[in-house]
């Protein structure tokens, strides 16, 4: 089976995943960066380095549900031991909500894999599987289940103008991760662990992480301890990503974990940088008025006074809201009639922000432009623009 077919397929599939368009988002982002790995564990030899650019385009819908695509090239400086690449990735997500504490979710990411020197070498793989969530207060259980299949194809010259050595393998993996997280405001710290059988033999994983958040962006720490077929590997590192007003600067620096899927082994350890450039947008700015979830009141140098609103359910006794734009604090909301309303100033940028209905993270019905955030839960987005 060739990865063209399938790619074609797998995103004609997928494209059916995306919900309720009426309040659908949608962002095409071209990406240029630079990244550094080095070798395998064990091979003396020197890191590769890459000039990298590409297009991300993602879409999605209320409560979370979407799909991105991304297609990056890159370009080798001159390294014996690296070439150059085109990779693809076409994902998608589905989010269901049931009550205000558990999350329902079915994650699929097809992607493809070519490189030109100094084997010729590809691969496709297709993984993914369901996940369930729950949040109690500050604390947050995922469990997911993934489930893969693949084709890898390797060239080997046995003389450089002779014949060659043609080696395929079909891949596959089963198994599940789990996280626990502990946190309400910009700090959260976690454990996860993971179990996977693949075509390549057993994996194991454990380890921490901790996740920082503001109105600057979001961070990562965490490192990893890997039993597979190889041996032990301690992975881990620190990945950001930082929106600047149409911006955005995505980075990773450490070492990346093993792939039981396509059998990869990590680097003795490397980083990256992207910085992309936002040139299209469904909607910038989209407010909803008077009765809608947020309305722009006035707009200063660098900020807008902006005016939140939502209807809780009629149980509730307190309403705050929370958000990047509020550290993560919670402000208390005061009950207008049959809404709870704040206003604050909110800083030029893209925001996430949701609210606690008598301590529980809650949206409700008609937030829109609605993504999945870091913690599991769905979080909404405000866009700031046009203040300078």
């Amino acid at each position: 089976m060739s990865g063209r077919p399938l790619f074609v397929m797998f995103a004609a599939t997928v494209a059916g995943l995306a919900t309720e368009p009426a309040s659908a988002q949608t962002e095409v982002t071209i990406e240029l960066g630079a990244s550094q790995i080095g070798p395998a564990a064990g091979l003396d030899e020197e890191s590769s380095r890459f000039g990298m650019a590409g297009l991300r385009v993602s879409h999605y819908g209320l409560g979370g549900s979407g799909i991105t695509t991304s297609l990056m090239f890159g370009q080798a400086f001159g390294e014996p031991n690296g070439g150059d690449f085109v990779s693809g990735v076409v994902g998608a997500t589905l989010r269901d909500r049931w009550g205000s504490a558990w999350i329902g979710g079915l994650d699929l990411q097809l992607v493809g894999f070519q490189v030109n020197s100094p084997y010729p070498y590809v691969a496709f793989a297709l993984e993914g599987g369901p996940s369930i969530s729950v949040q109690g207060g500050p604390v947050s259980v995922t469990a997911a289940a993934i489930g893969g299949v693949g084709r890898s194809q390797v060239e080997i010259w046995r003389f450089r103008t002779g014949a060659t050595l043609l080696f395929e393998d079909e891949l596959w993996r089963v198994g599940g991760t789990g996280e626990i997280t502990l946190g309400t405001g910009p700090v959260r710290a976690g454990v996860t662990g993971g179990l996977h059988e693949s075509a390549g033999g057993s994996y194991t994983s454990g380890g921490a992480l901790v996740t920082f958040s503001g109105r600057w962006g979001i961070a990562e720490v965490r490192t990893d301890v890997w039993d597979t077929p190889l041996g032990s590997e301690v992975t881990g590192g620190l990945t950001f990503a930082i929106p600047m007003s149409g911006w955005s600067l995505r980075g990773f620096l450490g070492k990346s974990e093993p792939d039981p899927l396509t059998l990869a082994e990590p680097g003795s350890g490397g980083g990256g940088i992207l910085l992309g450039r936002r040139i299209y947008s469904s909607d910038d700015e989209r407010a909803g008025g008077a009765d809608g979830p947020y309305e722009i009141v006035s707009r200063g140098a660098g900020q807008a006074r902006v005016r939140i609103s939502m209807e809780a359910p009629a149980s509730a006794r307190s309403v705050a809201l929370l958000g990047d734009f509020t550290l993560w604090d919670s402000m208390q909301m005061r009950r207008t009639g049959g809404r709870w309303v704040a206003e604050l100033d909110v800083p030029e940028g893209t925001h996430h922000y949701g609210f606690l209905v008598d301590d529980e993270w809650y949206l409700p019905d008609d937030a829109r432009d609605v993504v999945p955030d870091e913690w599991g839960r769905r979080s909404a987005i405000l866009v700031i623009e046009g203040v300078s």
